[in-house]
């Protein structure tokens, strides 16, 4: 069974001000942003103010929804789920702790806690007893009698912990949960996080401090919508984990903000921010990446390329980036078979709704298969003439090739799709 809780392929969220007369004003929040969350992870979010780190949180969440690309979250695309199954699919998986708590302020700390699995229609005595271990746990078993207005800040956030906690979810969203907090407390917090962490809780929290960052297993750094950097851990000592980051956020904060034609840029060259690979022989293989392939000498759709990963073909090489952001590359003569398939997503348009149909590409070569899966339109005929070329086995199940054959433009091919694949469409 995968250990991949939730998987973003190209997500974007724009927000348009300028929704009526189109001049262009579209303000990018997050702009082609791959993402993987894996059982027991605790990443760590950061980035300065506007960077995205709340809007990636609230796509992540399902808070919010992403304008372009896709969330699988528990092997299900968030976009096909009604919302009723959303709201249950939240109250049974995740929790949530915000900056500013959200504790209601005329409901005792006991009932603050109890207010989301009284919905659930759980017996007052599992009720009780959940609270009182999660009490002990937090260290405030001795306010529950109080109201919110009698409590410290740190009191406070401690409660918002274990109201997150009190339906046992799987994945804590945390969104900058300290910055209320003075350092003692912010450090007790982060304390109690690692420990939940330990315990199987997997954790993904916003924050603009990297003291607060190192306490988890990665860091991830945004800039403008975009990730930047990606720092694992491993091995390392929470202060070497700390060092790592204040590179990262000096070189990422500073070198963006003074370009070459700076006055107050330096003469000498500051050392430019290398990614910090995930040390792993098969990161090729670990999840599926949605791509748009790029072949030399044929014209891209520039649309869908700027909201895509791109895959670049240059004569028989192949280089793209997965989710993890590391850098694959191999020869096509590698290659020993190549499978193609359809998948069909259910797609929300303003008021219309229709399934869209990707292909699915397996790339089989010795050293383990590479799997991706397929934005080109009708450009992909390119792309298949191109395996012909090699000499590559292609098998074509729904005879994918004949369709683009026979129906050259996406609109008609989308139509055949849908009248000779109904297996493929779930209803909704």
């Amino acid at each position: 069974m995968s250990n991949i809780l939730i998987e973003a392929n190209n997500i974007s969220k724009i927000y348009d001000q300028d929704i009526f007369l189109k001049r262009g004003k579209n303000i990018y929040a997050l702009n082609n942003v791959n993402f993987q969350l894996q059982k027991g992870d605790f990443i760590c979010i950061m980035g300065p103010s506007g960077s995205g780190k709340s809007t990636l949180l609230n796509c992540l969440s399902t808070l919010d929804q992403p304008s372009h690309g896709d969330i699988q979250i528990f092997n299900q695309y968030i976009s096909q789920m009604h919302k009723n199954d959303l709201c249950e699919f939240r109250y049974q998986k995740l929790g949530f702790v915000f900056q500013n708590h959200n504790l209601i302020p005329y409901l005792s700390i006991y009932d603050n806690i109890a207010a989301p699995i009284i919905l659930g229609n759980q017996k007052s005595q599992d009720i009780e007893n959940r609270i009182k271990i999660l009490a002990k746990d937090l260290e405030i078993e001795g306010i529950l009698d109080k109201f919110p207005h009698e409590c410290s800040g740190g009191e406070y956030q401690r409660t918002a912990i274990a109201r997150a906690l009190v339906n046992e979810p799987e994945i804590l969203f945390c969104d900058e949960p300290t910055g209320n907090l003075d350092s003692k407390n912010s450090h007790k917090l982060l304390k109690i996080l690692s420990h939940l962490n330990q315990r199987d809780t997997t954790i993904v929290l916003v924050t603009h401090d990297p003291m607060i960052a190192s306490y988890g297993k990665t860091m991830m750094y945004l800039y403008d919508g975009g990730i930047k950097s990606v720092v694992q851990r491993n091995q390392a000592t929470q202060r070497e984990f700390l060092d790592q980051i204040n590179q990262v956020v000096h070189q990422d904060t500073l070198l963006y903000e003074f370009d070459q034609t700076s006055p107050l840029q330096s003469t000498n060259p500051a050392p430019t921010t290398e990614k910090i690979k995930v040390d792993n022989q098969d990161k090729a293989f670990i999840s599926r990446q949605t791509v748009y392939m790029v072949l030399d000498g044929f014209k891209s759709d520039e649309n869908i390329l700027k909201n895509s990963t791109p895959l670049y073909i240059h004569g028989t090489h192949i280089s793209y980036q997965n989710v993890h952001h590391d850098d694959i590359e191999f020869d096509f003569k590698d290659i020993q078979e190549i499978r193609m398939d359809l998948t069909a997503q259910f797609v929300i348009f303003g008021i219309y709704s229709e399934y869209v149909f990707h292909i699915l590409l397996d790339c089989v070569s010795p050293q383990g298969t590479y799997k991706l899966k397929v934005k080109n339109k009708d450009d992909f005929i390119h792309i298949i003439d191109y395996f012909h070329q090699n000499h590559v086995k292609v098998i074509d199940p729904r005879h994918i090739e004949d369709a683009y054959h026979q129906y050259p433009d996406d609109y008609s091919r989308q139509k055949y799709y849908k009248r000779t694949h109904k297996d493929l469409l779930k209803k909704k």
